[in-house]
């Protein structure tokens, strides 16, 4: 008896089962006898080098200890101790002519431990020495997102009993918790070839000498046919079926009795539990396109509603299950009334790289992230923009309190980190109606924006409407003059519609992010620090 351990560090299996296709979301579980044969021949071509041209042109055969290797373990049907697993699928939609799409099925087995496979064989030294070579260079079985690892127990480790057996015989009597499985797999090399032997038959001619044609005649029919059973097991799908065969030459399908697949139990520790997520005032998502092109995000000019987009995505999926509703993300209390102050969260779409594209959306509330808003932020995946052909496809990036901000991608400090000079990223709309002097001036609106947010009175206060030479990138400052200053969303027009840039310099560094006037929720009036060259 050999026993072979099978592990998944992906802790995933893929592979369609044989007669079925694959949107039917089936798996073979556990792999064929007919599968692990054909995976050990292509770790000898691809690992071992068999078939390698040496220097005279010639390709090196498969060895003599394979052959009589993989002929013994064709001769004998394995059975197998089955990990606990359970099935599971995903949906994608693939492009196809026309511009329209197809629904594929990826269908897999989350494997939780080691397959063992026990295939009652005897080896010899030399045989038992290549075994060990297939297995431990084999990479994957199945499809290619089946990582495996691969080694040969002794026989202390080797278990007592198999708990997925071939039955002898068809029977309908099974235990509840177990289930009949079709496997392929291979004949043994003897029946092979007495079945070849039967359809491609050696003409009697007594001592006459075949003709050509007879040669020929005997040799097309012979093509249909694999020369042995190793041939058979290393045709394609396109050479057999181009024959007529509706399966491999040389298999057969072959009944199982296995346990009955349970779903693995989820790990309920403290620290995954939802109830137990730590809470933070700061999160960041990144966005992406599904074509990956930096250049088809949405520009900067559209920080506002793309903002709101996600915003009420925020809030759609706050809302699907009872009791999640809250209201760092709503804004409005439980008798939907507006929150007093800025404590709730704020949508602040970001441009990291400068391109004058958005790739980053910072949420950041005061009063923090409880666990029913982490909730509803960890499940968000997509989102739509205006005018764009695809979703706009987001991921969580990181989150924490402020003070992690060795966690947060490049470029992220400018607009967190304590700092003296402030610069408007996004124009700053003001609140109110403007007025020449007194607290609806320029300057009196927004000082008094710095102080209901809780920053000191800053010793300088620059106002122009476009940004001057080097306040920001070349890119970012095009998209200035043409950015989308209403709400489409809630909330009433801002009282004028005008946008400014603002300088703000404090006597002391003080910690973002910064976001002021009408919009500031949404990303507009966004400070960022100034390079330090031009403070």
């Amino acid at each position: 008896m050999i026993t072979i351990s099978f592990r998944f560090p992906a802790g995933r299996y893929h592979a369609t089962p044989w007669g079925s296709q694959v949107n039917e979301g089936l798996v073979e579980w556990p792999p064929s006898p007919w599968r692990l044969l054909r995976a050990f021949i292509s770790c000898g071509y691809t690992r071992l080098g068999w078939g390698v041209v040496d220097d005279a042109g010639v390709a090196v055969p498969i060895p003599p200890a394979a052959q009589s290797l993989l002929k013994a373990l064709a001769g004998a049907l394995p059975s197998y101790t089955l990990p606990p697993a359970s099935f599971a699928h995903s949906r994608h939609y693939m492009p196809i002519p026309g511009g329209k799409t197809t629904l594929v099925m990826d269908t897999w087995a989350a494997v939780n431990g080691e397959l063992l496979v026990h295939w009652p064989v005897d080896l010899d030294v030399a045989q038992l020495a290549m075994l060990g070579d297939m297995v431990s260079s084999l990479n994957y079985l199945g499809r290619s997102e089946s990582w495996v690892e691969g080694r040969i127990l002794s026989i202390a480790e080797e278990p007592s009993s198999a708990d997925c057996i071939p039955l002898a015989q068809p029977t309908t009597g099974m235990a509840r918790d177990q289930e009949l499985v079709s496997l392929m797999a291979p004949w043994s090399s003897q029946d092979y070839a007495s079945w070849r032997s039967e359809r491609v038959p050696l003409p009697d001619l007594g001592a006459k000498k075949p003709t050509a044609k007879q040669v020929k005649d005997l040799k097309k029919a012979a093509e249909a046919y694999p020369a042995d059973l190793l041939d058979a097991l290393q045709w394609d799908t396109a050479r057999w079926k181009a024959f007529g065969w509706s399966q491999p030459p040389g298999s057969n399908t072959i009944q199982y009795l296995r346990p009955k697949a349970k779903p693995i139990a989820r790990r309920t520790t403290a620290g995954n539990s939802p109830a137990n997520i730590p809470k933070c005032d700061t999160v960041l998502l990144a966005l992406a396109m599904p074509s990956g092109s930096l250049s088809a995000l949405p520009t900067l000019a559209r920080t506002l509603p793309q903002a709101e987009l996600i915003h009420k995505a925020l809030v759609s999926r706050n809302g699907k299950t009872p009791g999640l509703i809250t209201s760092v993300l709503t804004g409005c209390d439980s008798q939907h009334q507006p929150l007093q102050g800025h404590a709730h969260a704020h949508v602040l779409p970001m441009d990291l790289d400068a391109d004058g594209h958005l790739d980053h959306v910072l949420l950041w509330a005061p009063m923090g992230f409880g666990p029913a808003a982490m909730t509803a932020i960890r499940g968000l995946r997509r989102t739509w923009m205006k005018g764009g052909a695809d979703e706009l496809r987001i991921a969580l990036a990181g989150q924490g309190m402020q003070a992690q901000l060795e966690a947060w991608p490049e470029g992220l400090e400018g607009y967190l980190k304590p700092r003296q000079v402030w610069r408007t990223l996004t124009p700053f709309v003001p609140p109110r109606f403007v007025k020449k002097t007194g607290g609806n001036s320029p300057e009196g609106q927004i000082l008094a924006e710095l102080a209901s947010r809780n920053f000191p009175t800053p010793s300088r206060i620059e106002i122009r409407a476009y940004p001057g030479p080097g306040d920001l990138s070349d890119v970012q400052a095009t998209h200035f003059r043409h950015y989308i200053r209403r709400r489409a969303r809630g909330g009433g027009p801002p009282p004028q519609d005008m946008g400014w840039f603002v300088r703000l310099t404090f006597p002391e560094p003080v910690q973002g992010p910064i976001c002021l006037g009408y919009g500031g929720h949404f990303g507009l009036g966004l400070f960022q620090a100034a390079p330090e060259s031009v403070q």
